[in-house]
């Protein structure tokens, strides 16, 4: 195997990496978001997650110059970009709010369609055959959940739809300013917008948390706030359309997550959609895993 092969399967395989670690803590997130959309008006909860990132980054903003990252080559992405993911974030969250936990996730991944088709494009990448039948498999999996009779299928498949399709273009502008700006000034950026916009709207909704619902929202930015930059990383190191496969084991953390906080056990077609998903994804992984152990 030539050296640029195994470059690439090392980048490959540190990209999934992070990028897993980033759905297990995005999982632990919602959560938390699930559990407080009970009694806490979804604005407050989108502000928290904004706010207390940007509090628990900005020591290391400090240290590592406010001047320095906050220096990007294209400002103007680098704020859409983050709008985008504001917008995607109060998707999920007012999907979680009117779905089950696995559900909620489980539509909000139709974005990985949306990805690969943008990314020749936008991107000018390639996705194989593999990576097709890997996110095609996927979204029959999603689509076997959303069968007749889902019970979240009004307002909180709708509120997942516009987070699918602000996450797929998030991820799409990611991919970009990996090429131009360093992950930390990306990572700047993020927090300081969501927290500025959704200020001017928690005023109106506040709600007073208790001492435990007060630590349930600043664990909601760290948590956040160390994903995030586990985000960055992944499509710094692997291409958009290579990496979506792999986000559909966020359905599956989701299901488990869901079991063990609400006792919201999956339904048989959820089992069975969740299983289509997950065998998408490992299947372009020892794919193309194999592919670079045979150059």
């Amino acid at each position: 195997m030539a050296s640029g092969d195994l470059e690439a399967n090392g980048s490959h395989t540190r990209a999934a990496a992070y990028l897993l670690t980033a759905i297990a803590l995005l999982g632990l997130m919602e959560v938390g978001v699930k559990t407080l959309t009970e009694s806490l008006s979804v604005g407050q909860i989108l502000w928290a997650r904004f706010f207390f990132h940007l509090v628990a980054a900005w020591p290391i903003f400090m240290v590592l110059g406010i001047r320095s990252i906050a220096r990007t080559e294209r400002p103007v992405l680098q704020c859409v970009r983050s709008l985008l993911q504001l917008l995607a974030t109060l998707g999920v969250f007012l999907a979680l709010a009117h779905a089950p936990l696995a559900e909620a996730i489980s539509i909000h991944y139709l974005s990985p369609l949306i990805v690969t088709a943008l990314s020749l494009p936008l991107l000018g990448e390639r996705a194989t055959l593999g990576r097709w039948l890997a996110v095609v498999a996927g979204f029959a999996g999603v689509l076997i959940i959303l069968r007749p009779g889902f019970e979240g299928a009004q307002w909180g498949a709708s509120f997942a739809l516009v987070s699918a399709v602000a996450y797929a273009l998030f991820q799409i502008t990611t991919r970009t300013l990996g090429f131009t700006d360093r992950p930390w000034t990306t990572m700047f950026y993020t927090p300081l917008v969501g927290a500025a916009v959704a200020s001017l709207v928690v005023p109106f909704v506040w709600i007073v948390p208790t001492p435990a619902q007060w630590l349930i929202l600043v664990s909601l930015g760290v948590l956040a706030g160390v994903a995030h930059y586990m985000l960055i990383k992944a499509f710094q190191y692997g291409e958009a359309s290579g990496l979506q496969p792999y986000n559909y084991i966020h359905i599956v953390w989701a299901s488990v997550l869901g079991i063990i906080f609400f006792g919201a056990f999956p339904g048989f077609w959820t089992l069975i959609g969740a299983a289509l998903i997950v065998g998408g994804g490992l299947f372009v992984f020892y794919r193309d895993a194999r592919a670079l152990r045979s150059r």
